[in-house]
């Protein structure tokens, strides 16, 4: 005969919650052993202090997801003490709970990337992605799935016991049902994460103003819930309307207060036209090309010889650390800002379009990926960018003999340029094309044996390298194919990275954003070294300019091909921005400052302050503009 224990309803309750803060418990000190780098400036005392600080986010993810069964189960009448209704959502309880388990795995996996907490991304992703995502988790992430799996087994055990727990009886109604409004109110304040004012927020684990720190104490089922469902909350607002546009202003030029980032090109209808092919490759951070780093790899010969031959951008950043970011910032000139959803979600304001904009101009727009179409919704954004052609991995033949043809989730870039080619080759008329890569995204696929320069490791940084010297091949074989058309030196070819790679890195701030700028047009432009800083908003109003597109266009970027703009480069991680120039850098949560850094000689406060200034009130007008739809007429 199967044997109980009996106890009160609030005992249970609070088993509950220590089974549940012990999950979070491992997932922080998981967080700490996997990646002792990253938390190796932290003392001891502070360790330990912010796992007890992390239990304040920890207990207030936990009651606001299991607030609801949590009244249900402790309902306080007699009747609610029966075994159905407790075996029912003491399961629902354990579903949640596993579903949180399962969340903050996925963090953990995912702050390898970005050295951070994962805000809304889960949130987003496409059909297409969930594919990708699957076949990652069978493959590169195996360990932490059966990792899960396991953690899992053991919480059934666990929750076995809780479930055949016997509930005494309550003897008075009345001190029933005081006790459940106390309890009410416990959960209330509990939820909220205290006592204060207003619940707490991100920003609450960034109040120490160390960013390191801040990480151990968040929690990844926080940030994402936080991130996404209280990204309204952030705060926007530093300077009068008036203040914030003439700080701005003070950069760059500004004609039309309604529309400050709007331009107009007005040029002769005799001008030149030129082809222009723009690469984006996945996470091609800057140290990987010998030409920039002078670190003698030896992977990328193709793409020294055309930095050799072309425009050098020593200090260019990304916006972002996703794709979707460098591809938003790309192609609209707008940053991604926190609060806002990226251009993978749909941005809802008015907004200038590359495709567009050179259809107008009479180009045939071409847009090639190598993830399949609906991959962060990629066919989505081309066409909303306003390209007319778009091909996908579905679209792709293989050329070469890999040893496994299917390896590469994320596509071969050698046939994606293939594609691009047969496109341009084709077209009857100057053609804007979009390529946008991903071999070079871990897992990474074996490739033919005269393409590997390294032992292959589908994880680790030998891997990667051999994606780069395939990816780097590719191009060269771009080249050399295009050079036989006549209007190959009326082509600008511009290459650069969607973001840079997180993986194999120190995590310095500069490390994290970092990544090259090539312009190669041997016939149009002469070589250059450029140690100016540009970012990727700067492409979209670069290729208008160089184009020369007739029309209006808005953009927070401008011109890196005209001498007389300067630009600064504003990044966003996660829930905390940033902006970057060529003596230093500064974060921020948009409530206070987080870090600055000088590059080489040490800077003064007032530049900081300065770029404070700057920083806070681009965000302020950026947002404005776009919440209120006065981005672009």
């Amino acid at each position: 005969m199967r044997s109980s224990r009996t106890c009160s309803i609030y005992s249970k309750i609070l088993l509950v919650f220590v089974v549940a803060l012990a999950e979070f418990f491992l997932a922080r000190m998981a967080l700490l052993l996997l990646y002792p780098k990253q938390f190796a400036s932290l003392g001891s005392f502070q360790v330990i202090k912010a796992f007890i600080e992390g239990m304040r986010f920890d207990l207030a993810s936990i009651t606001v997801f299991f607030s609801i069964p949590l009244l249900l189960v402790a309902l306080p009448f007699n009747i609610f003490r029966n075994r159905i209704w407790q075996w029912i959502w003491t399961w629902v309880i354990f579903l949640i709970l596993l579903m949180m388990t399962g969340v903050l795995t996925g963090d953990i996996v995912y702050f390898d990337y970005v050295k951070r907490h994962t805000a809304h991304e889960l949130l987003v992703f496409g059909e297409g992605d969930a594919n990708l995502m699957g076949g990652m988790i069978f493959g590169v992430f195996l360990p932490y799935m059966l990792a899960f799996i396991v953690n899992a087994a053991i919480l059934i055990y666990v929750w076995k016991k809780i479930s055949r727990l016997t509930l005494s009886r309550s003897r008075s109604v009345i001190w029933s049902i005081l006790t459940y409004v106390v309890y009410f109110l416990v959960l209330v304040t509990a939820g909220r994460g205290g006592l204060g004012y207003k619940p707490i927020a991100i920003i609450d684990a960034f109040a120490s103003g160390n960013t390191v720190y801040s990480n151990l104490v968040l929690n990844g089922v926080f940030s994402i819930s936080q991130a996404s469902l209280k990204a309204s909350d952030v705060n926007h607002y530093f300077f009068p309307s008036s203040e914030a546009l003439a700080i701005v202003k003070e950069r760059r030029e500004i004609d039309n207060p309604t529309f400050p980032f709007q331009k107009k090109i007005d040029q002769s209808t005799s001008r030149e036209q030129y082809n222009l092919v723009f690469i984006l490759v996945e996470s091609l951070s800057y140290k990987y090309i010998d030409a920039f780093s002078g670190q003698n790899l030896g992977i990328t010969p193709n793409l020294d010889r055309m930095t050799g031959l072309g425009l050098k951008f020593t200090n260019f950043y990304a916006n972002g650390q996703r794709s979707v970011e460098g591809i938003q910032a790309t192609l609209t000139g707008i940053p991604s800002i926190i609060g806002l959803p990226t251009i993978g979600v749909g941005i809802l304001a008015k907004y200038s379009k590359l495709g567009e904009m050179a259809e107008k101009n009479g180009y045939a727009t071409i847009f090639v990926e190598s993830l399949k179409r609906r991959s962060f919704r990629l066919d989505a954004i081309a066409g909303s960018a306003g390209f007319k052609e778009f091909y996908g991995m579905e679209d792709i033949p293989i050329l070469l003999d890999y040893p496994d043809p299917k390896g590469a989730r994320w596509g071969w870039d050698y046939e994606t340029y293939m594609k691009a080619a047969d496109r341009m080759e084709k077209v009857k008329k100057p053609f804007l094309t979009y390529i946008v890569t991903g071999t070079t995204h871990t897992p990474y696929p074996r490739l033919p044996d005269f393409l590997e320069k390294f032992p292959h490791d589908a994880n680790k940084e030998e891997g990667f390298l051999n994606t780069v010297y395939y990816t780097d091949w590719g191009i060269g074989q771009l080249i050399d194919r295009l050079k036989k058309q006549p209007w190959f030196d009326k082509t600008i070819f511009i290459i650069t990275a969607d973001h840079a790679l997180a993986h194999y890195q120190a995590g310095s701030f500069k490390e994290r954003f970092h990544i090259p700028l090539i312009v190669y047009a041997p016939a149009i432009f002469k070589p250059a070294t450029i140690h100016t800083t540009w970012s990727q908003v700067d492409i979209f109003a670069s290729i208008i300019d160089v184009l020369k597109l007739q029309g209006h266009y808005s953009s927070l970027g401008v011109s890196f091909f005209n001498p007389d703009n300067k630009s600064l480069a504003m990044v966003r991680e996660g829930s905390v921005m940033g902006m970057v120039d060529e003596a230093g850098y500064l974060r921020h949560s948009l409530s206070n400052r987080l870090e600055t850094g000088s590059f080489n000689e040490k800077m003064p406060d007032a530049y900081f302050d300065s770029l404070e200034k700057r920083l806070l009130a681009t965000d302020q007008l950026v947002y404005d503009l776009l919440k209120e739809n006065r981005w672009a007429e």
